[in-house]
């Protein structure tokens, strides 16, 4: 690899951590019990954003990645947001819920062989699926094939990731929640309705609207 490339990878791993480490300390940390609301806003607006783009009909198959013997309270707060905001959704319908369960020895920023086509078996009968979960920093041929093989509709909810623009660029993914980084400075009131939290931390992306993804 160059020195190019190196330099490249090593800002994007940073850009991740850092905008996860400023959305735990500002968003969901709230002193000894974590304030949850912000990620069921998360996936209250992914389930909104993915009705939009069926077009109102269809079912969606949401998919998470758990890693094993750890509960994941923010994973569950952003699983009961989309259910909860779907249901409000009269022709769409949630399918079903998957997980993708990893070992804690495994590298957070890959993922393991198999797992893109993983997600496209767990997508078959859907209309569209959504990612809850974090995209690798690379992906091989094959797991883009897989992913492109999917018939319905794919929806991330993710952090940055040097593999997230390509796979929009390429029509892989249809529509992408993605987290600002930096986010938007808060209200000087302090006051704002959870959509206004949304639109101040995460972005919607498209193939033909990136908007603000570097």
């Amino acid at each position: 690899m160059g020195s190019k490339n190196t330099l490249v990878a090593v800002g994007a791993i940073l850009a991740i951590l850092g905008s996860l480490a400023w959305l735990y300390f500002t968003e969901f940390r709230s002193g000894p019990k974590a304030n949850l609301k912000p990620l069921e806003t998360l996936g209250a607006v992914a389930a909104e954003e993915t009705a939009a783009l069926l077009g109102g009909q269809g079912r969606v198959v949401v998919v998470t990645e758990l890693i094993e013997v750890q509960k994941n309270p923010n994973l569950d707060a952003q699983v009961s947001g989309f259910k909860a905001a779907l249901g409000k959704k009269g022709g769409v319908t949630l399918k079903e819920v998957r997980e993708i369960k990893r070992p804690p020895s495994d590298d957070p920023r890959l993922w393991p062989a198999g797992q893109a086509a993983q997600i496209a078996q767990m997508s078959e009968g859907a209309n569209a699926t959504v990612l809850l979960m974090s995209l690798p920093m690379q992906l091989a041929r094959e797991d883009v094939a897989a992913l492109k093989g999917i018939k319905g509709r794919l929806v991330a909810v993710t952090s940055q990731s040097a593999t997230l623009k390509p796979l929009l660029q390429q029509g892989v993914l249809h529509l992408a929640i993605v987290n600002r980084f930096p986010p938007k400075p808060a209200p000087a009131s302090g006051k704002e309705t959870p959509r206004q939290w949304f639109d101040r931390v995460y972005m919607v992306v498209k193939p033909d609207a990136l908007g603000e993804l570097p």
